[in-house]
């Protein structure tokens, strides 16, 4: 059966996720099948950003599961797309804390900008700010694969930095303004 839908996902050009028994539980292999016989099959990986990474060649009798049409593999695929459209070097980072960062939380709400807002080495939230005053930012927070994922309020003070236009913002904007095709 395992070849049989490795067959098909080769001859349908599908992306397609292997987890073997060389990986972590949880860790897969995505990517499209490139080549087939009857052992082993070369596969064309996929990063999270929609980029083809590689080949792999894995023995058939190696693959433990196979993950087809899945939701995350449905928008990597949209990412796949889409990923020409992506400017790769317009990341900006800045490092600044507190009101200091005043003039660039204005911009973005003004350009409607998905952004990554630092609060520590751990704690960071993706979305759009909502409004802002001198003590506190309210954020809509928006998940990796697009999703609209609630609210949060923090202390302006807490705010160390801010990421925008990198290639995951890009990911996360083009997901959720195509929310809709996931649903």
């Amino acid at each position: 059966m395992k070849k049989n839908i490795l067959e098909k996902a080769y001859d349908e050009k599908s992306l397609i996720g292997i987890r073997t028994n060389s990986q972590e539980w949880g860790e897969s292999i995505i990517g499209f099948i490139v080549e087939i016989d009857e052992s082993f099959f070369i596969i064309n990986e996929i990063d999270e950003n929609g980029f083809l990474i590689g080949n792999t060649q894995i023995a058939i009798e190696d693959v433990i599961n196979i993950d087809i049409d899945d939701r995350y593999q449905k928008r990597l695929m949209f990412i796949y797309d889409n990923s020409s459209k992506f400017s790769i070097n317009n990341r900006v980072t800045i490092w600044k804390e507190g009101k200091e960062l005043l003039p660039h939380l204005k911009m973005l709400i003004e350009n409607g900008k998905i952004a990554t807002f630092f609060f520590n080495e751990d704690d960071y939230v993706t979305g759009q700010i909502l409004e802002y005053d001198e003590s506190y930012v309210m954020f809509k927070n928006i998940g990796r694969e697009g999703d609209d994922d609630g609210f949060s309020y923090y202390p302006l003070d807490a705010l160390i930095g801010v990421r925008y236009d990198s290639v995951e913002e890009q990911k996360i904007e083009i997901l959720h303004e195509n929310i809709t095709t996931f649903y």
